[in-house]
């Protein structure tokens, strides 16, 4: 019986199922993958410090930067994975790299559309147009665990063939306690086209 055993023992160990082979990985190797939403923080406010608002950055409603803002993600996340995985050739290792650059890229996407790129979007503009508009109201918010607050104003158009469409638009606090203090009625405002194709709001009268 004890033969018979020994026998059989190389087989039993043949049958046991191999371990899957750790892959040694950079220390920073996850750090790295966090800089899809690092970057367009740090770029935005270096952008912030070194021009602040010499490039008009207000947006017109309807007419926003999120598909620039995803091509931009897009590219960060392709050249962060590349950075990352670097010489690794383990598969497993490439496509967890590019689960967290996706999920990193997608809280980042946000940051590129409404920090950086309205700036790089106002840094040239096309002839300006003035636009007549009605007053609806105006209304002030504030800014979320912060005493800041912002200004705005409910516009609205009857041209439907006009560069700027009716909706809440970002104003000055002086000029929000003008347009209050006159009431609803027609306001004008001054747009024109940016570099990457948005409509930027550049004056009030």
């Amino acid at each position: 019986m004890l033969n018979n055993w020994k026998v059989f023992c190389p087989s039993i160990h043949m049958m046991e199922p191999s371990r899957p082979r750790r892959i040694a990985v950079p220390a920073s190797f996850v750090a790295k993958l966090m800089l899809p939403f690092v970057v367009p923080i740090v770029i935005t406010m270096a952008v912030a410090l070194l021009i602040g608002e010499r490039w008009p950055r207000t947006i017109a409603p309807g007419s926003g930067l999120k598909f620039a803002g995803f091509c931009a993600t897009v590219l960060c996340c392709v050249l962060v994975w590349r950075f990352a995985i670097g010489d690794i050739a383990d598969r497993r290792t490439h496509k967890f790299a590019a689960l967290l650059c996706v999920a990193t890229g997608l809280l980042g996407w946000p940051v590129w559309s409404m920090g950086m790129l309205p700036s790089v979007n106002g840094y040239r503009l096309d002839k300006e147009q003035v636009l007549t508009m009605t007053l609806e109201r105006t209304e002030i918010t504030r800014q979320s665990k912060s005493a800041i607050r912002n200004h705005w104003a409910w516009l609205r158009t009857d041209d439907p063939a006009a560069s700027a469409v009716s909706g809440r638009y970002y104003i000055p606090e002086h000029v929000h306690a003008d347009w209050t203090r006159r009431g609803t009625g027609p306001v004008r405002i001054k747009i024109a086209r940016g570099l990457l194709g948005a409509q930027v709001v550049t004056g009030y009268e």
